[in-house]
């Protein structure tokens, strides 16, 4: 007979927290991983391991049972982000203090929505997102909300930009929705910014048209002056740029638009300024890299992904405004949850969301932080940036590889003297479903690419050797 649902309750009691403790030894004993980055399981065997396991049966199975299956059929056959040959996207190894504490996250299931349900942990958000406005060198009204990731941040962002446009010309945009004015809203960004900026303007009924790409300068950088001349465009058009939106860290070449120069612009047209920072936000507590970060300070609101470079489980994501004050512009007071009639010091944390319930994030990211430290973390950071460096230079060297750009964030992209984009594509997925190799492939102003994305700081250049002869070899048979 299988274990009572009783006793599956977890309860901070001596039998309940006895019970957890062996469940977890349970399951960590359970936890399989194939030889390379992934198994070499075909796409189509995957499905039909997985699919023959039935998800809800009439009486249930033991959590032993189950726990083995996961660990036979599921994380056996996942990708080993840990694995020196997984360097295909901004997926990281994670941090021992940060996985320790999700169990015990878990346990405590706080809800981020309201105070009641969350009195310690919405502080612990609180203080996380007053130093991490610090570290920006935002002022002391700088402060943030936790999200679910860079696409959910950037959403946030803009929605709070258009609310501002909107409050502006008088228009709650949130009671009435957009104006008639919205149909000439522009949202400003490189054409190297990551598509969940269209996807907003989407979502917000502005429309993916909306987003005015400018053209990047060679290093893969919002050109200034192709901004002025667009700015110049919509004043000519009677449209209005309700936002601009530089990039910290594009997702190919990890690339950093000029920050100081794009928030003159956004202050001479009054438009929001906001940073995706998901990608390079990690260079903040480098002292080696914060300086590439310039500007930063001034953006009205910033993307941040604990879940890249700082070495997070996902989801940890944080969208940090200047002015607290801004979230006003998101409020809805319910009945039940944000009244608007709370004791003094209570946040009501849905107020700055665009969830409802989620869980508490930010206790893993702080947990990693006071374990590290700044410089520990840092030397991380730093450590993955040269790795890339140390590929480029190898490339560079090679007779068969080309780079298309120096590096300046973790990634580094490349191609092969006389292979066609269909060549590079088999290489790629050759190496992925024999589990060699997790490799990136992309496009380069319209160039076929592979990628490397270095996110795992115990690689060594012995790794980037072996991992750049499996390519050229895998060139020279195909």
């Amino acid at each position: 007979m299988n274990q009572p649902w009783e006793e599956l309750i977890v309860a901070l009691d001596g039998k309940g927290l006895e019970r957890l403790q062996q469940a977890a030894v349970s399951a960590l004993s359970s936890l399989k991983r194939p030889t390379g980055p992934r198994s070499n399981i075909t796409p189509t065997e995957l499905h039909e391991l997985i699919w023959s396991t039935p998800i809800c049966t009439e009486d249930g199975n033991s959590l032993e049972q189950v726990l083995t299956e996961f660990g036979e059929n599921v994380w056996s056959n996942s990708v080993v982000p840990f694995d020196p040959g997984c360097v295909a996207h901004l997926h990281p190894p994670t941090l021992l203090p940060s996985i320790v504490t999700e169990l015990t996250v878990a346990v405590m299931n706080q809800s981020m929505d309201s105070w009641d349900q969350a009195p310690a942990a919405t502080e612990v958000e609180l203080h996380l997102m007053a130093w991490l406005a610090s570290l920006m060198g935002m002022p002391l009204s700088g402060s943030g909300v936790m999200t679910s990731g860079g696409t959910a941040s950037n959403l946030l962002g803009l929605t709070l930009a258009r609310s501002f446009a909107g409050s502006q010309l008088g228009v709650d945009v949130l009671k009435r929705g957009n104006p008639e004015q919205a149909k000439h809203w522009r949202i400003l960004c490189s054409d190297q910014a990551h598509f969940s900026i269209q996807r907003a303007a989407a979502q917000l009924g502005l429309g993916r048209d909306a987003v005015v790409t400018i053209p990047t300068s060679a290093s893969g950088a919002m050109d200034i002056a192709a901004l002025d001349r667009r700015i110049s465009e919509l004043e000519a058009q009677s449209a209005t740029g309700i936002a601009i939106v530089g990039t910290a860290g594009t997702t190919d070449l990890g690339v950093i638009d000029p920050l100081d120069e794009i928030a003159e612009r956004a202050r001479s047209i009054n438009a929001w300024f906001h940073v995706d920072a998901a990608v390079a936000g990690a260079y903040l507590i480098s002292d080696q890299l914060k300086p590439m970060l310039k500007g930063i300070e001034n953006a009205d609101s910033v993307t941040i992904d604990f879940h890249k470079l700082w070495f997070q489980p996902f989801n940890a994501s944080a969208l940090v405004v200047k002015d607290v004050e801004r979230f006003d512009l998101l409020r809805v007071k319910s009945n039940y949850l944000d009244r608007g009639d709370e004791i003094e010091g209570m946040t009501n944390l849905v107020g700055r969301s665009l969830d409802t319930s989620r869980r508490f994030d930010a206790a893993k990211v702080v947990a990693a932080l006071r374990v590290l430290g700044r410089v520990s973390l840092g030397e991380m950071v730093e450590r993955v940036v040269s790795l890339s460096s140390y590929a480029a230079a190898k490339i560079e060297a090679s007779a068969q590889l080309v780079l298309l750009a120096k590096p300046t964030g973790a990634m580094c992209v490349f191609c092969a003297e006389g292979f066609t984009s269909d060549d590079l594509r088999r290489v790629q997925q050759s190496l992925l479903m024999r589990g060699e190799m997790v490799l990136g492939r992309t496009e380069i102003k319209g160039e076929a690419a592979l990628k490397f994305t270095f996110m795992n700081p115990l690689a060594t250049e012995e790794d980037i050797d072996r991992l750049i002869g499996l390519v050229i070899n895998e060139l020279q048979a195909s």
